[in-house]
């Protein structure tokens, strides 16, 4: 207490100097129609700003909970669409005058929302490692996808976390294929550019166009058809070579990567199962 008297005492002259100051325009804005127009404005605009700066703090502050929500709601959108395609596609077989096709049940993929714990994108043979584990339902081959495009596949699984071998990766090369047309092939990183990998095995008499999509094939247990990958950027044929390669610029950003799905497929481990000649009978 002493020492705030102190302290009004000794800066005394500034107090009154302030207090005689605002008291003045206090007047001026008061008893002036202009003046208090004008000093309106400027408030206004000062506040403006002040909220602007707030809530741009508060919508960074909340950014991460609101792309959460976002992320389990696209979830949720693309179980959705898939039961709509698979709709689509029962109806479209029962209709077929060539065929007679018993209405089944078909069960859809389910998706495990994830976050990127740590990752490497810049090696020959890179990694990611998410905070999902056998805890909450992964296992090993599950494919992973991110909100644009193709991302990798689970190598290993413990718990509470799952490592995942990307694209991104000279030991991983999953079957695509060139958007609407029968053209596939293995898809194969070069460890060089990590926005780009190449779609290779090609036939010299492939057809294509600059620009076209790549997606998956679905040829395997892993990935579903149609997860997209990329659009194609450039090509390579070499003298003497059945095949011909091409570069596509991927549309997952693997170095802002840090949100993704993991693909439950429940009829997986019935597939790997018939593809290796293995029965339950």
């Amino acid at each position: 207490m002493k020492n705030l008297f102190n302290f009004i005492v000794k800066h005394s002259h500034w107090l009154l100097f302030f207090f005689l100051t605002s008291f003045s325009l206090f007047l001026l804005v008061h008893n002036n129609e202009f003046q208090r127009s004008k000093y309106l404005l400027v408030f206004q605009e000062i506040t403006g700003r002040v909220y602007l700066v707030s809530n741009s703090i508060e919508s960074y502050l909340y950014l991460k909970q609101t792309n959460t929500d976002l992320m389990e709601r696209l979830s949720v959108l693309e179980e959705e669409v898939q039961t709509y395609k698979n709709n689509w596609k029962e109806l479209t077989d029962q209709m077929r005058p060539d065929s007679i096709r018993i209405s089944e049940n078909r069960l859809i993929n389910h998706y495990i929302r994830a976050r990127v714990v740590s990752k490497q994108v810049s090696n020959i043979n890179n990694y990611i490692l998410l905070d999902k584990g056998s805890k909450d339902g992964v296992k090993i081959d599950m494919a992973v996808v991110s909100a644009k495009g193709i991302v990798g596949v689970v190598m290993t699984v413990s718990p509470n976390f799952s490592r995942v071998i990307p694209v991104l990766n000279s030991d991983y090369h999953p079957s695509c294929i060139i958007k609407n047309t029968g053209f596939f092939g293995p898809l194969y990183w070069d460890g060089e550019d990590p926005r780009y990998t190449y779609l290779t095995g090609l036939p010299r008499h492939v057809s294509y166009s600059i620009g076209d999509t790549i997606v998956t094939s679905g040829y395997s247990a892993t990935y579903p058809e149609g997860v997209f990958v990329g659009v194609i950027e450039d090509s390579h044929k070499f003298k003497n070579e059945e095949f011909i390669s091409l570069k596509v610029h991927l549309f997952t950003d693997f170095s802002t990567l840090n949100e993704v799905f993991i693909i439950k497929n429940p009829l997986q481990e019935e597939q790997v199962r018939m593809e290796k000649g293995d029965s339950d009978e």
